[in-house]
């Protein structure tokens, strides 16, 4: 038995609430994932409302040992999102959206594993960085960013004549 999957013939009309606890082994599946360790809470709440089916996915947690941008030192990064699905169950071969989960109506469960995933990675920050400290600095490895600096080769732009001409014209 899969530990992300809902039974739905269990489920009674309402509210249901249901806890997963995400940890390292949840990633080993996603060998392609920069996320391998992580302390996240999931909880799906389950609307039933008849035959319709409403889910809100919500994490929180911590992702720990990403590498920092700037100095490549691991860092702790706090994550906390939702997500909402519609639920519907058909006959038909359909590929389900962002916004909705096509089940078979032979089917008796529904497996929330490939759906947390995506919630964990496309809520992870864009640029991960050590947090400002009071002053407001960068806490970040001084020995690696100055090491970095120290072998990163700078380029000079070179402009291109064909546009620099075109700096030289006024508008009226």
């Amino acid at each position: 038995m899969n530990e992300y999957e809902i039974k739905l013939g269990g489920i009674r009309g309402g509210k249901n609430s249901f806890s997963f606890e995400i940890k390292d082994q949840f990633f080993e599946a996603f060998t392609l994932s920069d996320v391998e360790y992580a302390e996240i809470i999931a909880t799906a709440l389950l609307d039933k409302d008849g035959e319709k089916l409403a889910l809100t996915l919500q994490i929180d947690g911590k992702i720990n040992k990403l590498l920092c941008d700037i100095c490549a030192d691991e860092i702790s990064v706090n994550i906390n999102a939702e997500t909402n699905v519609i639920i519907k169950t058909t006959d038909d071969d359909l590929s389900s959206t962002d916004e909705i989960f096509y089940i078979k109506k032979s089917e008796n469960s529904i497996d929330l594993k490939q759906l947390i995933f995506e919630l964990i990675i496309l809520n992870l920050p864009r640029k991960r960085q050590h947090p400002l400290n009071e002053q407001g600095r960068v806490t970040c490895n001084k020995e690696m960013v100055d090491l970095i600096e120290k072998y990163t080769v700078k380029e000079e732009k070179s402009s291109d004549p064909r546009w620099d001409a075109l700096k030289d014209l006024k508008t009226k």
